[in-house]
């Protein structure tokens, strides 16, 4: 009892009670989207809802435990979940797929999600590695082996395939970059970006075109844009550069322009083989090539039908008529769409409050990361961060049509035992080892 005591002296009020905040609204707005109009059951374990509730009271079992470990314990166990968690990514690979992707296994009425648990083991192996003794992100022997321990997993969610949740680990790109990487690569990972939003724009356009009898198409002509933009730079820096700065100058002109065109040209490759054709679809709806209202598209042009209808201040708790189940308006409606109900209901108003919310826990897990003494606790934090704003930038941009229908669910709202779980446990470890600051020497 007395252990239980000092625990909740120690763990920060204000981040327990924004998560228990915004874990309540998703499952009120989970139940909201479920109802159908007839009579209430809160307790209804068979229902979307209920099993919903079942995870979350399971996830704040499971959090109460951690709260009750020492933190040491959660470092020394982080590269044994890692391993634990790729030993299931590969599993997987072999059960029976369930909409067309190895992704869950099934146990009785329940399935288990192990791409989810993938983020968590990430942040645990990244945090454990480089905090140890005499590891420094700006060595190159460092920056490999985070690589790696991001790209197994990775590789392994994206033959399943999981595209979407696939895409999350980039943002340890953001973890990176606090721990000391260089500002360089940061733009760099952008300006990869673009091109690649770039590729993938001119490949879903299928644009070609017949020069002397050959095929020319927009990849390639982006291809040769390229090479003559790094031609450009290069007598800028002939010109302008004194010449003991010129050959580092050089040699990062040549790689930048040879890894754009790589990743412009290996699009052709991923979007054909990697993508289904409902992804290729998606991008295409998204850039606006194809307007597919009963089709692909169905769902997007749902969803801000039903984000319009809310207006000011919404229809009010269940009264919503799009993003219920009542009339299936909005297909997955409590999954990958949950945020229509939340804004049919609720409004701008209510939006405006929820997204206030949400930034305000990222904030302050933030403000708890950098008043750490250990650089473990500093660089989880900053994983559960990147990953918590990835889901929610990318899912509420893939409700109001900004971003691609990659299936990300957004944190605590979404239905998904295994996502629910994860993101819980990441919360509380985090509380947890924030608990034991003090105890540690600077």
């Amino acid at each position: 009892m007395a252990r239980g005591k000092s625990i909740w002296k120690s763990i920060d009020k204000y981040l327990l009670g924004l998560f228990l905040s915004i874990l309540i609204l998703g499952l009120a707005t989970i139940f909201s989207s479920t109802y159908e109009g007839d009579s209430i059951s809160l307790f209804d374990f068979s229902t979307i809802y209920g099993k919903q509730f079942v995870w979350v009271i399971i996830s704040l079992i499971i959090g109460v435990f951690i709260l009750l470990l020492e933190g040491q314990f959660i470092k020394n166990m982080s590269y044994i979940i890692y391993g634990v968690v790729l030993f299931l990514l590969i599993g997987v690979l072999f059960m029976d797929p369930i909409k067309g992707a190895k992704s869950w296994f099934q146990i009785g009425s329940m399935s288990i999600q192990p791409s989810e648990f993938a983020k968590l083991a990430c942040s645990l192996a990244i945090a454990k590695y480089l905090s140890s003794v005499n590891v420094k992100i700006q060595d190159a022997k460092t920056r490999l082996i985070v690589l790696v321990l991001l790209l197994a997993p990775a590789f392994l969610i994206m033959i399943q395939p999981d595209p979407g949740t696939m895409l999350v680990f980039f943002a340890f790109i953001f973890v990176m970059y606090r721990e000391g990487l260089s500002g360089n690569v940061l733009l760099s990972g952008f300006f990869a970006v673009l091109i690649v939003v770039i590729a993938i724009f001119l490949k879903a356009s299928e644009t070609e075109n017949l020069i002397f009898g050959i095929s020319i198409t927009g990849n390639l002509i982006f291809a040769f844009v390229l090479l003559l933009l790094g031609g450009v730079i290069f007598i800028v820096i002939k010109l302008l550069v004194l010449p003991r700065y010129r050959s580092s100058k050089y040699k990062a002109l040549i790689w930048s322009v040879l890894t754009g065109i790589i990743i412009n040209l290996s699009i052709n490759y991923v979007y054909d083989s990697v993508f289904k054709e409902r992804h290729r679809t998606r991008f295409q709806i998204m850039f606006g090539i194809v307007e597919d209202r009963r089709g692909d598209g169905y769902n997007m042009w749902q969803a801000l039908s039903s984000i319009g209808s809310g207006e000011g201040l919404g229809k009010g708790f269940l009264n919503g008529t799009l993003s219920n189940n009542k009339y299936k308006h909005v297909p997955e409606q409590s999954t990958d769409f949950i945020f229509c109900s939340l804004a049919e209901e609720w409004g701008f108003a209510g939006c405006f409050i929820f997204i206030l919310l949400y930034l305000s826990l990222l904030i302050r897990m933030i403000m708890i990361s950098e008043r750490q003494r250990s650089k473990f606790t500093r660089i989880f934090g900053y994983s559960t961060v990147s990953i918590l704003f990835f889901h929610f930038m990318i899912n509420i941009g893939m409700v109001i049509g900004l971003a691609p229908v990659i299936g990300i669910p957004l944190p605590f709202f979404s239905k998904g035992g295994s996502a629910v779980l994860t993101f819980s446990i990441l919360v509380f470890i985090f509380m947890r080892l924030d608990a034991e600051r003090k105890k540690v020497l600077r």
